[in-house]
């Protein structure tokens, strides 16, 4: 037993209903139901064939965001498929939105969107919905008979699942927009979709390149979400201990091929504690979720075995990923520092956001991962 087992989630298997369609099993994290106080939703399907998922819905004050890739994620941008997806702020004026490379959806609160139309599926297609909240609450509508309109919710901590069989309406509603083909776009709502750049690292054959990241409101101003996929590929060591002030952060590991995602093979230890002086080693062997609450020191990472490629996805629920860290000062005294990644700067441009792509470490010419600048006396105003 240790400290922290509340903390550590071995994720179960979850088996489709719909194996022709959908691979499985599929990983799934289910907030309070996989971890107590957990304020994240969030898993991976990966889509066989074209069908047609869900239905015009929205959440009353939840941000959500859908992440499409390639289901091997050691070959990340290996995508081809066509998928439809319909948004917007008035359900009888929602507009067609064509996905034909990985990118992440922005969901705001009280925006309509759904259903999903898988129209081409060529190759394997993985999807994650992040939803930032330990319960998931769906609102969608029902035009009755007489012309009155009602708004169904379904809410999983209130038995919501015992309510879909009354949601035929709804799925009559996402068959009639797809045989409509409504294909209006207007670009109204462009800066919710975001495509995935072309990352390249400068780590060798350490982790997987390129890869696929979300660096928060650096690339779509107002997001409220951190996180991106680091494909290990050999054994190293990653980060330093550090906090979070006042959010959550989740750590996955899991295979790097989504498809068969409980493909593990690995030992990994992660250090969590309440202290920086008194923490304690956890190792993962599994598929496994780590929820770090506020103020939990954790870090560093060690992939100690890998065997297999290993998937680590960190989920941080803010756009701007920030951390405290405890060290000593030029007179050898502690000190809490602040980082955050909307201050770190390129080495080599201090105009560009630091991505961590590697190469500076080891020039002893510029400042390992990145400068925090400043207006300097004669700098451009």
């Amino acid at each position: 037993m240790s400290r922290f087992d509340e903390f550590v989630y071995p994720i179960p298997k979850r088996y489709s209903e719909r194996g022709d369609v959908y691979a499985s099993p599929k990983a799934y994290f289910l907030g309070n139901e996989s971890l107590k106080n957990s304020r994240l939703r969030m898993g991976f399907s990966v889509v066989l064939k074209p069908t047609l998922a869900g239905y015009p819905h929205f959440h009353h004050s939840i941000e959500e965001y859908y992440l499409f890739s390639g289901s091997d994620l050691v070959d990340f941008f290996d995508f081809d498929a066509e998928i439809d997806i319909w948004f917007g702020e008035d359900p009888d004026e929602m507009e067609k939105y064509t996905i034909t490379k990985p990118g992440i959806v922005r969901i705001p609160p009280g925006m309509w969107h759904g259903p999903i139309h898988y129209r081409n599926v060529r190759k394997p297609v993985a999807f994650s919905p992040v939803y930032f909240d330990g319960e998931i609450s769906k609102i969608t509508r029902r035009i009755k008979a007489d012309g009155t309109v009602e708004y169904p919710s379904i809410v999983t901590g209130l038995g919501g699942d015992l309510l879909r069989p009354s949601l035929a309406f709804a799925y009559e509603w996402a068959k009639k927009l797809v045989a409509t083909g409504q294909t209006k776009h207007t670009g109204k709502y462009d800066k919710y979709f975001y495509e995935y750049p072309v990352e390249h690292h400068q780590y060798g054959d350490t982790y997987a390149n390129p890869r696929g990241k979300f660096r928060g409101i650096t690339q779509m101003p107002e997001a409220r979400f951190y996180g991106g996929f680091s494909v290990v590929l050999k054994d190293t060591n990653m980060e330093v201990p550090h906090i979070h002030y006042s959010n959550d952060e989740y750590l996955w590991f899991i295979g790097a091929d989504l498809e068969n995602v409980f493909d593990f093979d690995a030992e990994i230890e992660i250090d969590l504690g309440w202290s920086p002086d008194d923490m304690e080693t956890i190792t993962i062997t599994e598929p496994t979720v780590i929820r770090v609450p506020p103020n939990m020191w954790h870090c560093p990472i060690n992939f100690k075995r890998i065997t297999k490629p290993v998937a680590f996805f960190p989920v941080y629920p803010d756009g701007d990923w920030s951390k405290v860290l405890c060290r000593k000062n030029e007179n050898g005294e502690l000190e809490y520092l602040f980082e955050a990644a909307s201050l770190r700067k390129c080495s080599y441009n201090h105009e560009k956001i630091c991505i961590y792509c590697g190469k500076c470490v080891g020039d002893s010419n510029v400042t390992p991962f990145g400068v925090f600048t400043y207006k300097r006396e004669g700098d451009a105003k």
